[in-house]
């Protein structure tokens, strides 16, 4: 089959329905457990095969478009790895998800580079050996490329893919403004974080399809740390929950609050309830499969 020269695909959001943090490890990153969730708040790709150079256009002022961007970093992981297989690209890049707001928008756009290219430049590189070279780009990279839920470990690159029948609507809720990772976990204070939290609690109640648990057991070891700080944040946590969330959520070291629903009638309300105000919000499905948003070539490469 001869590869195409120009593909056109979706790359979604995550949530991060519990995250634990263990400890801090020797090399500066945190050891922590994570669940994983994919959700429907898409930007839009297209790469395109071109001479040499390796090219980003993007519609969002403020994203950058050189050797910085996870996009562009893809790209040249694959051309350093494969010298005289890869030529050059023009990545056309459309955000939706908002920069810096705890739902993986870069990690799932260099994760859907990966893919496309490894299709467009007919590398046939297998999945494993993808996933792997992803982790190489950031911790959260690896998922978008395993399973649309999945449990994080280590840096939350070591991830077990979790069957998730349980579909569910999740409104998110950016307050207009990015909150840096480092800051957060440069001011977590771990003795803060001891209880019981359990990541496996919260997977059988995925495998159950038991929503009403799953929302009650929601938990983010760094919403304490983002809370003191950014005081509004907490506010649209509880409003989540006055407007009928079945749990409500710290996305990641933040910015954005998700509220998890399971009744389609009582989530548009809560949107309702958010829309027009200065904060951005998106009401979403959880995804189940990677035909929701990967073109079937792209699937198939895999």
């Amino acid at each position: 089959m001869t590869p195409p020269k120009k593909l056109k695909f979706k790359t979604p959001a995550k949530i991060n329905l519990g995250l634990h943090i263990h400890k801090k490890r020797d090399d500066g990153f945190h050891e922590l457990e994570t669940l994983f969730q994919m959700v429907a708040w898409f930007d839009e790709v297209e790469v395109e095969e071109a001479q040499e150079n390796v090219e980003l256009f993007c519609d969002t002022p403020g994203i950058p478009n050189d050797e910085t961007n996870l996009v562009v970093k893809a790209a040249r992981l694959l051309q350093n790895r494969f010298p005289g297989k890869c030529g050059g690209v023009k990545i056309k890049l459309k955000k939706n998800i908002p920069s810096g707001a705890g739902l993986g928008g870069g990690s799932g756009n260099a994760a859907g580079v990966l893919l496309a290219l490894n299709l467009l430049w007919s590398l046939k590189i297998p999945r494993d050996d993808l996933i792997s070279m992803a982790s190489e780009l950031g911790s959260d990279v690896p998922f978008f490329l395993m399973s649309p839920c999945a449990i994080g470990a280590g840096k939350g690159e070591i991830l077990q893919p979790i069957e998730s029948p349980v579909s569910f609507y999740i409104l998110m809720i950016y307050p207009g403004f990015p909150i840096a990772t480092p800051w957060v976990y440069g001011n977590l204070k771990l003795k803060l974080t001891k209880g019981e939290n359990n990541i496996s609690i919260l997977k059988n109640f995925i495998l159950r399809s038991e929503f009403a648990q799953l929302g009650a057991a929601l938990y983010n070891d760094l919403e304490p740390v983002v809370f003191k700080r950014y005081p509004e944040i907490l506010r649209i946590k509880n409003e989540l929950l006055n407007s009928g969330a079945g749990g409500a959520l710290l996305s990641g070291s933040g910015s954005t609050v998700f509220g998890i629903f399971d009744n389609p009638e009582i989530a548009k309300k809560a949107l309702a309830r958010f829309t027009g105000g200065k904060h951005r919000v998106c009401l979403a499905k959880s995804i189940t499969r990677f035909s929701e948003f990967f073109p079937e070539e792209m699937i198939s490469a895999f």
